[in-house]
C-alpha cells in the first residue's frame, strides 16, 4: 500500500496530494454559514493569482522538463520557483473552501486551474518529471 508523504515539498507529491497535505496540516476551522464571506472578492484574487503566475511562468516551458533529478530540482531556474508559486494558489482554494460562501462546483472550477498549473509543475518519479497527475 503506498503511504502520501508527510512533506510538502516531496518531489512524489501529485497537486492533490500537496492540496491534501496542506489541508491536513491545517485543520479547519468550523464557520458557521452565515458569518462566511462572500466568495467573489476571494475568487477574483484567486484569478489574479493564476494569471500572475501564467504571465511569470510559461505552462509550455515547464511542460517541457522531463529530465530532473530530485537533487536537481531544488536547483532548476523555472521549476522551482514556479513550484513556490503555487503555495499561494493553494492556499486562497483553501481560504474559499473554509471561510467563503463558495459553492462546491464553482471550488471544484478552480481546483481544476490549479491542477493544470501543477501539472505543468509536474513531479519528480525516478528522474523523470511527470505531468500527468
Amino acid at each position: 500500500m503506498n503511504e502520501m508523504p508527510t512533506n510538502p515539498d516531496s518531489e512524489e507529491q501529485n497537486g492533490e496530494e500537496r492540496y491534501a497535505q496542506w489541508m491536513s496540516e491545517h485543520p479547519e476551522i468550523e464557520i458557521s454559514p452565515e458569518n462566511l464571506r462572500e466568495c467573489e472578492p476571494e475568487i477574483a484574487e484567486f484569478e489574479e493569482i493564476v494569471a500572475q503566475f501564467e504571465s511569470t511562468y510559461s505552462l509550455e516551458e515547464l511542460h517541457l522538463i522531463s529530465d530532473l533529478t530530485s537533487e536537481e530540482a531544488p536547483h532548476h531556474p523555472l521549476r522551482e520557483p514556479a513550484k513556490v508559486a503555487l503555495l499561494p494558489i493553494v492556499e486562497k482554494l483553501t481560504i474559499l473552501r473554509r471561510e467563503t460562501n463558495i459553492s462546491s462546483e464553482k471550488h471544484s472550477e478552480l481546483m481544476a486551474k490549479y491542477k493544470n498549473l501543477s501539472r505543468a509543475v509536474g513531479i519528480i518519479n525516478n528522474n523523470k518529471v511527470d505531468h500527468n497527475r
